[in-house]
């Protein structure tokens, strides 16, 4: 699982989440290009825990 984080101002946020780190670059390509605000990053997530 990866995460794409957004980091402006300090603050940060996961943007967008997938199972293949291939399809969160190609978001992160589209942040970039997008010229917004802040620094983007992948990072590995643990999986989530199945609820019950």
């Amino acid at each position: 699982m990866f995460e794409l984080v957004i980091e402006n101002n300090g603050a940060e946020y996961v943007a967008f989440t997938a199972e293949k780190k291939r399809e969160v670059e190609l978001v992160m390509e589209c942040h970039i290009r997008s010229l917004t605000d802040g620094t983007a990053y992948i990072r590995e997530a643990k999986p989530e825990k199945a609820k019950k």
